[in-house]
């Protein structure tokens, strides 16, 4: 069952036949690569509701993932998607694979707002944080 909150976004994901492994489970480094695209089109979907202004650069810092039960080789995989922490200069982005209604893997991930000029970590802008917070967990 789902542990995302109602206002999380929800990134519904095409699977590939070359995304399986020997055991005809969605590979482990797959996951990843399934994670990332989920983050990635979360947060431009976050941007077009919001509308903040332009891109903002943003690196991965860390991830855990918590693998529960296999991933099959299906038409699609959904990936809720939702911020339960928003810092100074980073955000923890929670991510939640489901198929047929059963969570399969979990991800934390840290990311961090980055000024690629300066090649280091920089504050979230505010119009940017007004959006994280609106699929904020606590929210």
């Amino acid at each position: 069952m789902s542990n995302a909150p109602k206002h999380s976004l929800s990134i519904e994901i095409q699977l590939r036949w070359s995304d399986q492994d020997l055991l005809a489970h969605v590979n482990n480094a797959t996951i990843m690569t399934l994670v990332e695209e989920a983050r990635i089109r979360a947060l431009y979907q976050l941007q077009e509701q919001t509308q903040w202004d332009g891109p903002l650069d943003m690196v991965l810092r860390t991830a855990h993932t918590e693998f529960l039960r296999p991933v099959m080789y299906e038409d699609s995989v959904t990936v809720n998607v939702w911020i339960s922490r928003i810092g100074n200069t980073s955000y923890v982005l929670q991510h939640e694979l489901v198929q047929h209604g059963e969570v399969c893997v979990n991800v934390e991930a840290v990311v961090v707002v980055f000024d690629s000029k300066e090649q280091a970590a920089m504050p979230i802008p505010a119009p940017v944080r007004a959006a994280f917070e609106t699929v904020l967990a606590s929210s």
